[in-house]
Parts: C-alpha cells; sequence; structure tokens
C-alpha cells in the first residue's frame, strides 16, 4: 500500500500556486439527495440532486506589500473580487501527468485573519464551487518553466467517454519580451492520430481559464497538452488539469 505524503501536495488557484503559501488544504465534492418516499413505500427513497464543492484554505500571511505585482495580498484579492469564481486545480500527489487532481471553478465565501501570541499570522479562506467539477487527471506540470515549444505526456483514460469534461488552465508565472502562450488539449483514440479537443485563448502574461466539453461530445482515450510559446526569451510555468463527468 502506498501512502501520499502532503510534502507532494501543489494547490493553483486563478494565476498563483499556492503550495508555498499554505499550511493545508481541503477539497471535497457533495450531491444532494432529494426524498421521494411516498405512503405506499416501507422503506425511504431518494433521487439525485445538484452537485456542490468546498475548497478550504488554510496559510501563512506573506509580508508582501499588497501593492506589490503578483503578491498574496493581491492575488487574495482576485479570489475575493471575481465573482464569476477562478479555476482551481488540486493536486494532492504533484502535479506530475496523470497524477489525480481536483478541477473546479471557485468562489469565495469568507476569508478570516489570524494572529495570535507568539504565532505567525495566518489565513482562512473558504470557498464553494460554481458549475461543473471533479476528480480529473493532470495533464501538464508548473513546475519547471517552459521556454519552447512542448508536448506533454501522453495521458491513457482506457476508454473514451462522452458525458462531458471540465478543464483547467492556469498560468502562474510569465516573463520575456512579448511572451505568448498558446495552449491547447489534443485527444486522440489510437495514440498516433490526434486532434484538437479544446483551446485556451492565448497567454501574455500570468492568467487562468476554465473550459467546459458539453455532454455527448465524444473525448477519445488518449489526452496531451501541446503548448505553442513565442516572443523573445518567454518562459511560462502553467498548470493543466481536466476531469470527464
Amino acid at each position: 500500500m502506498a501512502f501520499v505524503a502532503t510534502h507532494t501536495s501543489r494547490i493553483t488557484i486563478g494565476d498563483r500556486e499556492w503550495s508555498g503559501d499554505l499550511t493545508s488544504v481541503d477539497s471535497s465534492s457533495n450531491v444532494d439527495v432529494i426524498e421521494t418516499s411516498t405512503l405506499a413505500d416501507t422503506s425511504k427513497t431518494y433521487i439525485a440532486g445538484l452537485n456542490s464543492g468546498t475548497l478550504l484554505c488554510n496559510g501563512l500571511t506573506d509580508s508582501a506589500s499588497a501593492s506589490s505585482a503578483n503578491s498574496q495580498w493581491q492575488d487574495l484579492y482576485a479570489i475575493r473580487g471575481d465573482s464569476d469564481g477562478v479555476p482551481a486545480i488540486v493536486a494532492l500527489e504533484g502535479f506530475t501527468a496523470d497524477k489525480k487532481v481536483w478541477v473546479a471553478q471557485v468562489t469565495e465565501t469568507s476569508w478570516t485573519n489570524t494572529s495570535s501570541v507568539a504565532g505567525a499570522v495566518s489565513f482562512t479562506l473558504n470557498m464553494e464551487t460554481t458549475g461543473d467539477h471533479g476528480q480529473g487527471v493532470s495533464l501538464f506540470d508548473p513546475g519547471t518553466a517552459k521556454t519552447a515549444t512542448a508536448t506533454g505526456t501522453v495521458v491513457d483514460n482506457s476508454a473514451s467517454t462522452n458525458t462531458g469534461a471540465v478543464a483547467n488552465l492556469c498560468v502562474v508565472t510569465a516573463s520575456g519580451t512579448s511572451p505568448t502562450l498558446d495552449a491547447v488539449i489534443q485527444h486522440s483514440a489510437d495514440n498516433v492520430s490526434y486532434s484538437t479537443l479544446i483551446t485556451y485563448t492565448q497567454a501574455t502574461g500570468t492568467t487562468s481559464e476554465r473550459k467546459t466539453v458539453a455532454s455527448g461530445t465524444t473525448i477519445n482515450r488518449y489526452l496531451k497538452v501541446v503548448a505553442t510559446i513565442g516572443g523573445t526569451s518567454p518562459s511560462f510555468n502553467f498548470a493543466v488539469g481536466l476531469s470527464r463527468l
């Protein structure tokens, strides 16, 4: 039996990789149940209702000025100020391709700061999911900067699906002169011939984006990310996670 050490856990929310800020993270998925029992029943009966999820992050407060670009405070405010939510990928085993991840769009419900004697100033950020979310796989690891066009590791799902998907891109660093990142997710039935399944908006800096695949669309067995990088001395770190619904 192989257990997982928590120091491997990584998380992106919006355009920030948060594992260097957080002390713990909890993600959950829930399904409401609706009782349908009638007078004629001898046992309770239920049907499935709406899906929902939560993301709870506990972390240490960074002293960097709120006016500093990409500071923790700026990124916290960005999460708080986005009423549509921001893409999140929770990778409890890290972002190595094919590792299991939790893929969601999250919106803040509460934010608490704590300061105590002989303790570090900390924060707690509670978030709820909006829209579809679920367990999926990592398709691209943000741990290594990419400075030229790159293709991610192929991930094999063992079979195709047609029940829809959600896929998040989180670009957590970007540098260079006029850098560009054009990321697509491709799929294949045979791991030979690939076609584009999802195309993200061109990134020219740190950013995040959520894409969906409608139910009824065939998502083939094999998946990979192709990232076309341009500009002068460009460099990007980015994560991609996809959940088949």
